[in-house]
């Protein structure tokens, strides 16, 4: 699929530049996980992307910095809810939402089902993680969401 172009076909989209092979690899090895082909090819194309306020986590990339959501995101989320490290964030609706793309420690896999999860508080206001349930099979199912979404 050619992220991109879709993308291009609607000007309300924010993307960056596309993530190299270090940047790419900076994710997995802060990480310690391999992403799935799927994702990376994505993160090569256009790094990150917004429409409106639901985004696709990533790497933001422009001529002079590197910002890389996809590793705060998903670490901040390990150490506060003890998010398993065989999942990344894709995207955090703060306080209501995760969207988690299941990742391999070992292998680098073609790609893998994306899951959903609702946050709620516990009464001493700490965050719990609702019961994770999946909402698509493929990257790119969930991405033609997030266009079809943004249309």
């Amino acid at each position: 699929m050619d992220y991109l172009a879709r993308l291009k076909e609607n000007e309300e989209f924010e993307y960056w530049l596309g993530a190299d092979k270090e940047q790419i690899l900076y994710v997995e090895k802060e990480l310690n996980i391999k992403l799935p082909k799927q994702y990376k090819f994505f993160l090569s194309q256009c790094g990150m992307c917004n429409f409106g306020d639901v985004s696709i986590l990533g790497i933001a990339k422009d001529e002079n910095t590197v910002n890389y959501s996809v590793v705060d995101v998903t670490k901040h989320l390990r150490n506060k809810i003890n998010l398993s490290n065989d999942l990344i964030v894709l995207n955090y609706e703060i306080g209501e939402y995760l969207t988690l793309y299941k990742v391999s420690a070992e292998q680098e896999l073609e790609d893998n089902p994306i899951y959903g999860a609702e946050i709620k508080y516990d009464g001493a206001e700490k965050i719990v993680l609702g019961k994770k349930e999946k909402i698509f099979s493929s990257f790119e199912d969930f991405f033609e969401d997030f266009i079809e979404l943004g249309s």
